[in-house]
């Protein structure tokens, strides 16, 4: 099975000081601080801080992890392998059927993770249920994990960058 997949959302990228990652982008490439209300609802879950930063035509979303009490696939990614690329994030039409053709291949699925879109999309553009958020593996063949999602929005709402 070929999964189809939307445009990369985003590359996200674990460092020790997501804060300072996005500084120096900014006074070496001028690049800007972006979707601030999607990175504040990320932080407020008390696991990671979350910054996204356009890059050229790319969103970086850089996370720290933010508690060396809770142990994370972030935080264990920062602890054994230090900084670095986490995963690329992608929509997916079909979230199981992805899953299930990545594990015929002997990829599994990490972890699986609600996200609340009604807290920084508008309600009248979501459609009524999300499945949650894939983290699928994958470094052992590419090099980095896979964050597999469907799209939050209606159809007819569905911005460029998340239609597959």
């Amino acid at each position: 099975m070929v999964i189809e997949l939307s445009p990369l959302v985003h590359i996200e990228i674990v460092v020790p000081d997501a804060v300072k990652a996005a500084e120096f982008l900014n006074r070496i490439f001028g690049s800007e601080i972006v979707e601030k209300e999607f990175s504040d609802t990320l932080s407020n879950m008390g696991v990671v801080k979350v910054v996204h930063v356009k890059l050229g035509n790319v969103i970086l979303q850089f996370i720290e992890p933010s508690s060396e009490k809770i142990q994370t696939l972030w935080s264990e990614h920062l602890d054994k392998k230090g900084p670095g690329v986490h995963n690329l994030t992608f929509i997916v039409k079909d979230i199981r059927a992805a899953a299930r053709a990545l594990k015929q291949e002997g990829v599994k699925t990490l972890i699986k993770f609600p996200v609340a879109w009604d807290q920084f999309i508008d309600p009248e553009d979501l459609r009524e249920k999300s499945p949650p958020v894939h983290m699928i593996g994958g470094e052992e063949i590419v090099g980095f994990r896979f964050e597999l999602a469907e799209s939050p929005y209606k159809e007819d709402k569905t911005p460029e960058e998340y239609k597959v």
